[in-house]
């Protein structure tokens, strides 16, 4: 026992007794970092309460920051540079030939058979379907058909049923279709058992044979799909009936090759083909390939558009941060002899850096909480004014990458906005600092950091707001175009003939009573038949032939557009030369046409009535399709702008719908009062003339032209609120610099108003010392904003870059709010007391 009690009573060697102090001390060290996290937190909250307008202008200034921010990134990553929400969804690209109008079911063979890019290739064509269950009345839906391949493209199973097999698209197969997880829901009840239930399709008979899950709409926002039918050989008349504008093909890249490189590919394969089917070398036909989800023509503009959004939003980031640290060094010079103190007292600089960047941690947390509820307001206004048939696979919306995106804008903005101050801070001169009379010329010096700061804000907001205008101008000249067509309460709507007039003569006797039926309404003044409407770039591009012209290299190109008798006079359009289609142009009588002035003037600029033309095969078929009937010119129109405002080719050829009927077909109505009284009777109408006729996009001639061109408003709108709000964080920050200019001077104030200085000039001094400032700031954003409007230019409309009235308007806003900000702390500084100013 004795050795027992001696042995736990031996004291440890001093090695030991030191290595475990050492290692207590180590094990301590995560609880002191973290106890001194928390005291700085503390500390700075309390501070921060002190202060409250600053630090409410600090919060108003990070929240929309790092709100519009956020906002821009959830734009992009859900609608601009977006994949498809399916397995290897950025592998998926889209392909074309420059050529639309060249492409054929040919071209599709011999890509499946011969390239080696792409996984598996697919084709499908859109459309609007009438769709009717239990004898209800039809109902419009979105709808296409697909090829088998598209199911293993897109790796996307049906939740019940199954998928389409190639059986299903031979032709004369039994009709099956698939239906959407919101139709079948809506529609059908939900019913587990619905596999097998017949519904009718366009008229026609149609199994249903799956329902896809939910969220699926590919291609587009599709509710029904069909398998598809590749009939190798189409006449030049089908060939316009279901453009190549309607066929697409879809692939899956292979791992590790580029669009490029597939393109190039597809180049050389179609190239070939054309040479094999022509027999003769010529020009090669370009294949374009990008990613499906790319919704702009030209390549890149994806991407450079995110790249415009996200500058746009880091501008405005920038601003609020630079007015941020305009407050963070007035408190920092306030602070002064607080941290002098501090630091003589043993802190270390480095100690006084980190506890007031925390405070800035603080307030850079709290301003990504007002910024995620700005984007929150933001996203939900966006999604409400976004039209009702966006893709599927575009969803505006705050999700964990934009929460995650809104905790790394808030801690650069912490350290944009804090490191500055922060070190300037900890640099004061403790002696300077303690002097109970020291004015500090280290105050003067942040004077002029804090007036170049906003000088910086200035020139970005004046950029911002420069784009701004010259987009409301855009926007405000596409309104005021003169149109040679009269729009005013005119009525559009869709409608697609039942499959059961399947042949051309049943097309158009149905036609024919449509229009009569709803020509007969007394709400209606005016009705016509047609597959396009002016104004709207909707129209396909079509190769044609001159009866003469030996050149084909040369030969023309234009919108087609059939439409029935009535069409122009409906549009109160004249004539420029020839006659309108009536009773005369049907079939069976010669084929005519009818052309705009643009391709009058180019093609024929000696006189277009009775030339004749025709619609021209593509070159791979040539020799295989006959090619249509000439057509003989027997009137001229002015433009009525086919392909829309900024048509880089405006001309334009009308058919007669009489000797060219169509299944798919625009009801244009024009009211005897007003719109509101025409779309009840007329679905009325038509539901009488057949029950699977149903009308979808029922708008205002009007709102169709301006959803078309509806670019201009989305970047007047996205410039306007970036502007507007780096235009109030400048002001702020102007108003914030000028307050602490007065402030600093305040002893010079009151000498000059003890030695007879009037309060005006008291006034004229603070605007001069703001105004200057200012005028600086304005310079450098000229000079910003000419190159930045250059670059944006194609995207504008009826104006120029430099345009001197958007220039002066926004030099006159920026003055007169410069003025605001300067005037307050102006009069601020009249109300000095001499007496006490020079006891300070």
């Amino acid at each position: 026992m004795a050795n027992s009690t001696e042995t736990r009573s031996t004291p440890l060697p001093v090695e030991a007794r030191t290595s475990l102090s050492t290692r207590l001390s180590l094990g301590r060290l995560p609880y002191i970092a973290m106890t001194r996290i928390l005291n700085d937190l503390r500390y700075g909250l309390r501070m921060l309460a002190k202060s409250p307008s600053a630090t409410t202008m600090v919060l108003i200034a990070l929240s929309l920051g790092i709100g519009l921010s956020a906002m821009m990134f959830s734009l992009i990553d859900g609608a601009v540079l977006t994949t498809l929400p399916v397995e290897n969804g950025d592998r998926v690209a889209r392909m074309q030939r420059e050529d639309p109008t060249a492409r054929t079911a040919d071209d599709y063979s011999a890509w499946v058979s011969r390239q080696r890019s792409f996984e598996a290739l697919g084709a499908y064509e859109m459309s609007m379907a009438t769709l009717t269950i239990d004898g209800s009345s039809g109902e419009p839906v979105m709808a296409a058909a697909i090829t088998p391949s598209v199911h293993t493209i897109l790796a996307t199973q049906p939740t019940i049923g199954r998928r389409f097999t190639e059986d299903d698209a031979i032709p004369g197969a039994p009709e099956v279709i698939l239906v959407s997880d919101d139709l079948w829901r809506e529609r059908l009840g939900a019913d587990p058992s619905v596999v097998g239930r017949t519904v009718r399709v366009n008229g026609h008979p149609a199994q249903i044979v799956g329902v896809m899950p939910a969220g699926f709409g590919f291609p587009w926002a599709q509710k029904v799909w069909s398998p598809m039918t590749m009939d190798p050989v189409r006449s030049a008349d089908a060939l316009l009936a279901k453009s190549a504008e309607q066929t697409s093909v879809v692939g899956l890249l292979r791992e590790g090759v580029s669009a490029q490189s597939a393109a190039v590919e597809l180049t050389a394969i179609t190239s070939d083909l054309d040479r094999e089917k022509r027999g003769q070398a010529g020009p090669a036909s370009t294949v374009s390939v990008r990613n499906y989800t790319d919704l702009f023509s030209g390549a890149g503009q994806s991407a450079a558009l995110a790249v415009l959004m996200l500058g746009i939003a880091l501008l405005v980031l920038l601003v609020a941060c630079s007015n941020v640290a305009n407050v963070l060094l007035a408190r920092a010079v306030a602070r002064r002899k607080e941290i002098a103190v501090r630091l003589a007292i043993g802190a270390s600089r480095a100690r006084i850096t980190m506890q007031l960047l925390i405070e800035t941690s603080v307030l850079a947390a709290l301003g990504a909480i007002g910024g995620v509820i700005v984007t929150l307001i933001g996203t939900r206004n966006i999604d409400a004014a976004m039209p009702a048939e966006m893709p599927y696979w575009i969803g505006v919306r705050v999700d964990w990458s934009v929460l995650a995106f809104v905790a790394g804008v808030a801690a650069l903005a912490a350290l944009m906005a804090g490191l500055m101050p922060a070190m300037q801070a900890a640099r004061s001169n403790t002696h300077d600092a303690l002097k109970e009379d020291a004015r500090g010329s280290s105050s003067f010096r942040l004077g002029r950091v804090m007036r170049r700061l906003v000088g910086v804000e200035i020139a970005l907001s004046f950029v911002l707001l420069v784009l701004a205008g010259l987009f409301i101008r855009s926007a405000s000249n596409f309104r005021s175009t003169d149109f040679a067509f009269a729009p005013e309460e005119v009525y559009t709507a869709r409608l697609q003939l039942p499959d059961a007039a399947s042949d051309e003569a049943a097309r158009l006797r149905l036609a024919d009573r449509v229009r009569e039926t709803v020509g007969s309404l007394p709400e209606v003044a005016g009705v016509a038949l047609s597959t396009a409407v002016p104004g709207v770039g909707s129209s396909p591009m079509t190769s044609l032939e001159i009866d003469g012209a030996a050149d084909r290299a040369g030969a023309p190109r234009a919108r087609t557009l059939v439409v029935s008798p009535g069409f122009f006079a409906l549009f109160r359009t004249p004539f420029v030369a020839g006659r309108d289609f009536d009773a005369r142009d049907r079939v069976g009588a010669p084929n005519v046409a009818i052309v705009n002035e643009s391709f009058a003037k180019r093609y024929f600029p000696s006189g277009a009535l009775d030339r004749r033309i025709r619609i021209a095969p593509p070159a791979a078929t040539r020799d295989r399709i006959d090619p249509g009937q000439w057509l003989t010119i027997v009137g001229v129109t002015p433009d009525l702008m086919e392909g829309g405002l900024e048509a880089e080719n405006p001309e334009a050829v009308y058919l007669s719908l009489a000797q060219h009927a169509r299944a798919e077909l625009t009801v244009i109505a024009r009211a005897r009062s007003s719109f509101a009284s025409l779309p009840a009777p007329i679905r009325e109408a038509l539901r009488a003339v057949d029950p699977d006729i149903a009308l979808f996009r029922v708008q205002r001639h009007e709102a169709v032209i301006d959803d078309a061109n509806s670019g201009y408003k989305w970047f007047s709108v996205l410039f306007l609120v970036s502007g507007a709000i780096a235009l109030f964080l400048a002001a702020l920050g102007l108003y914030g610099v000028m307050a602490f200019w007065v402030i600093q001077r305040t002893r010079e104030i009151g000498v000059r108003m003890a030695l007879g200085g009037q309060r005006r000039d008291i006034v004229h001094l603070v605007l001069r010392q703001g105004l200057s400032q200012t005028a600086l700031g304005l310079l450098a954003g000229v000079l910003l904003a000419i190159p930045a409007a250059a670059f944006l230019g194609f995207a504008m409309f009826g104006v120029t870059p430099y345009d001197p009235l958007v220039f002066g308007t926004v030099l006159g806003v920026m003055i007169t709010a410069a003025w605001l900000g300067c005037w307050m702390p102006a009069r601020r500084a009249t109300r000095v007391d001499p007496l006490r100013a020079l006891a300070e």
